[in-house]
């Protein structure tokens, strides 16, 4: 009934209540003083006025109970949903009977967060088809950085990292210790890269890079930070304009490069065998030299120094016989470990060799293989094996023949099979002379065999059949390395142009807050009381840089808790017993995610509790989090009320951040959860003024304040 009155006369009614109310109790006051019969007294008067006022005072708090219940609360939750709209980005519908008592203030809100959500949809499918160009080209960019087999990195003149691709990580061996907006310096050494850069910048500065050959590049030797491995590149000077009035100046550096360890490795030993070789040899020449002058010499030699000539020939021919043969092999080797080899499967190499066909004759090719993996330049084996089809072809009068390869022990035998008589061993050695197709380089059967280390014999197959037999060497290659860890997205965040504009700001606390780093992070545990000896299982983070939260930069890892998993905490999280029973221990974890967060701020749901287990193992890991941490409850709660509902399920509802069944409760679910929450608070908290770090602790901790001082009560 009430709900069909209008608005301003439900407001009305709410006073007009006080006022009637008010007015009755002094009326029945008067009207008791007045059935007294006789003059009242001040007892009489105190007491009815007293009563007088009590209902009044009843009635207005009463009166003020519905109007903060009808009114006030349900006009703060439209203000709070017109926000979450307006800077978040949300797109749920506010609740239906939220204000009810509003008139029609529920549906007119309605229908501008419907004419706001479509709004915004129409004028991001504009931006988007704007921009589908940008995108395209920044797609064939990442993939062309994603296939270099040389890593790239970039960085800005503070040597924070702006780009890099998926080969730098494997090149460099890390991990979680490069990223966007952190320190190059933090995984190669700096001082080559240093020297480089002063060079680069003297040549800049002097225009000497216009007529240098060079120009603003400069070759570069370096090692990783753990000193494992030897890295070999360019580094190329940027130049830019830091603003439409600046000139232009250098403002960050290019670096390819390549992992040259093993090749350092084979040169220095391969001059220095080569030394030993030769230093041998020569002595041994020496030796025959000598051996010579004295049998050449005029005049008779007795029987013992002929002896001694005797042995010193046979012992010095011997041994530089040795050395010859020696030398072959190191020349063999070197040739072999220098050609580029690739891993192939063997149903695949012999589809390609039956599909060669080069001189166009219509064989018959049957296949047999075994599922195993070879090492071998597959190109050149395929021509190989191509030439021997055709020459057997003509030799042996046949178009049929079986294709075969047999595993043995860490090699594989391929066998050309045909109906006839074996090819004679002539008939062989005069294929092998014979130059390959040549886009191989002019290439011959020998030197394939040669660059393999194997050889080819022609023998009797049984029941009138022959086979060339041609052995390679096979792999272990693993198919299903990798599915155990994190994936990355198709088009994994791993470039940020905006950092090269990025100001460097003396105090962290007067940052804004999208301009700074941050680790977005949550932990599984055994229970929820850590001073009953309850663990972490997992930790999982990642990292918010320059706004955005890099999909392709995550930690994620169990751990080994040193006790026991409840099962009730099994349920909740799904980690079990087994599936922590090889990993690491806690305080190894701890390491590895200590060196992934840096110097960035912490952010977690409900911090406090995550934050406890995460340093109740830091001083036995040697290390401390001393990291500024912001807490997505306590920020929500400044936005919204302390009265909200505060769970991450409820924020990421309210923001339209959708969580996966399986990926709930899992600490990398729940980190991604709380990232892309954070992300939403921080609009909003920017549109209420806090813009910065300092800021956004000074609220939070007003309302960690106001938390506990609600617990004493």
């Amino acid at each position: 009934m009430l709900e069909r009155l209008s608005l301003r006369l439900r407001v009305f009614l709410f006073f007009a209540l006080i006022a009637v109310g008010g007015s009755a109790a002094i009326v029945a006051a008067m009207v008791h003083l007045g059935r007294l019969g006789e003059a009242p007294t001040i007892d009489d008067l105190v007491l009815m006025g007293g009563a007088g006022i009590a209902v009044l005072w009843a009635l207005t708090t009463w009166t003020w109970l519905k109007f903060d219940e009808h009114v006030a609360r349900p006009i703060l939750a439209i203000c709070n949903h017109l926000k979450a709209v307006a800077h978040a980005g949300a797109e749920g519908e506010i609740r239906a009977g939220t204000a009810r008592y509003l008139g029609f203030l529920e549906p007119a809100v309605r229908e501008i967060t419907t004419a706001l959500t479509e709004t915004r949809r129409e004028v991001d499918r504009t931006i988007a088809a704007a921009t589908a160009a940008s995108e395209e080209q920044k797609q064939y960019l990442a993939t062309i950085l994603r296939d270099l087999q040389q890593g790239v990195v970039i960085c800005n003149r503070r040597h924070e990292v702006l780009l890099y691709n998926q080969r730098a990580l494997e090149i460099l061996h890390v991990a979680g210790d490069i990223g966007l907006g952190r320190s190059f310096f933090g995984v190669v050494t700096e001082q080559s890269f240093r020297h480089a850069l002063t060079r680069l910048e003297n040549r800049y500065r002097t225009a000497r890079y216009l007529d240098h050959p060079d120009g603003l590049a400069v070759l570069v030797i370096a090692a990783t930070k753990s000193g494992n491995y030897t890295l070999k590149g360019r580094v190329s000077l940027t130049l830019g304009k830091a603003g439409p009035d600046a000139e232009e100046a250098p403002m960050g550096y290019v670096v390819i490069f390549e992992d040259v360890t093993d090749e350092l490795a084979a040169g220095i030993w391969r001059d220095r065998l080569l030394h030993d070789v030769t230093s041998d040899m020569r002595q041994r020449i020496a030796n025959l030299a000598m051996v010579g002058d004295l049998l050449t010499m005029e005049g008779e030699i007795d029987a013992e120094e002929k002896a001694a000539a005797r042995e010193t020939i046979q012992e010095d021919g011997r041994a530089l016989a040795e050395r010859l043969d020696r030398l072959d092999q190191i020349s063999s080797d070197l040739l072999s470990s220098a050609w580029p080899m690739t891993q192939v499967q063997s149903k695949t190499l012999l589809e390609l060799i039956r599909e060669r066909r080069s001189e166009g004759r219509r064989l018959r090719i049957d296949i047999a293989v075994a599922d195993v993996w070879l090492h071998c330049d597959s190109a050149a084996i395929v021509e190989f094996v191509d030439r021997l089809l055709n020459r057997t072809a003509v030799y042996s009068k046949t178009e049929a023949f079986e294709l075969v390869i047999t595993a043995r022990d860490r090699r594989a035998d391929l066998d050309i099979i045909w109906q006839g008589e074996p090819v004679s061993v002539r008939a062989l050695e005069t294929w092998l002379d014979e130059r390959l197709d040549e886009g191989l380089g002019a290439m011959t059967g020998t030197d394939v065999l040669n660059r393999h280390k194997t050889e080819i014999w022609c023998e009797p197959a049984g029941e009138g059949r022959s086979r060339l037999r041609l052995p390679l060497v096979t792999v272990e290659f693993d198919t299903n390395k990798g599915r155990g860890a994190v994936r990355l997205e198709a088009r994994p965040e791993f470039y940020d142009f905006d950092l090269f504009a990025r100001l460097e700001r003396d105090s962290l606390a007067d940052t804004p807050l999208r301009d700074l780093t941050y680790v977005v992070f949550d932990t599984e545990t055994t229970g929820l009381e850590p001073s009953k000896g309850d663990q972490m299982v997992q930790i999982a983070g990642v990292r918010i840089v320059n706004g955005r939260m890099l999909r392709g930069e995550v930690f994620n890892s169990l751990m080994h808790p040193g006790r026991a998993i409840p099962r009730v905490s099994s349920e909740v999280h799904g980690i079990t017993d087994a599936m922590v029973a090889n990993a690491d221990p806690i305080t190894v974890v701890l390491s590895r995610f200590h060196r992934f967060v840096g110097d960035a701020v912490l952010v977690a749901h409900n911090a406090a509790f995550d934050m406890k287990f995460l340093t109740l193992k830091q001083d036995e890991a040697g290390l401390r989090f001393a990291n500024p941490v912001l807490d997505t409850v306590l920020l929500g709660a400044a936005i919204f009320g302390a009265d909200e509902s505060l769970t991450l399920d409820t924020l990421a509802e309210r923001f339209a951040i959708k969580i996966a069944a399986e990926e709930r409760h899992t600490a990398l679910g729940d980190s991604l959860a709380t990232g892309h929450t954070f992300l939403k608070l921080i609009d909003l908290l920017e549109a209420g003024g806090i813009k910065t770090l300092r800021e956004a602790i000074a609220i939070s901790e007003k309302q960690a304040a106001i938390r506990r001082a609600q617990g004493r009560y």
